[in-house]
């Protein structure tokens, strides 16, 4: 069974598909019977959208975007070191 830290770290994965399905099944499960957790998700999915949507809409200046994805790409690489 998985717990509510673990669904949250399997989040973005969760998303984007790459799970493998035992893992899926396993937090389609968790969100069945945890009420915060599917909260969790759901905002984390509107909260995604609405930021692709925004990101499309507006002017960000190149050191503020190439400072935003080095930024990025580092916490991903710590995340993935973990």
């Amino acid at each position: 069974m998985i717990c509510c830290k673990e669904c949250i770290d399997l989040l973005h994965d969760y998303l984007e598909g790459s799970l493998a399905q035992e893992t899926r099944d396993a937090l389609d499960e968790h969100f069945r019977e945890c009420p915060p957790c599917i909260a969790f998700l759901n905002t984390y999915k509107s909260t995604s959208r609405l930021c692709r949507e925004t990101l499309h809409q507006i002017e960000i200046p190149d050191e503020v975007r190439h400072t935003l994805q080095n930024f990025l790409k580092e916490h991903k690489i710590q995340q993935e070191g973990m």
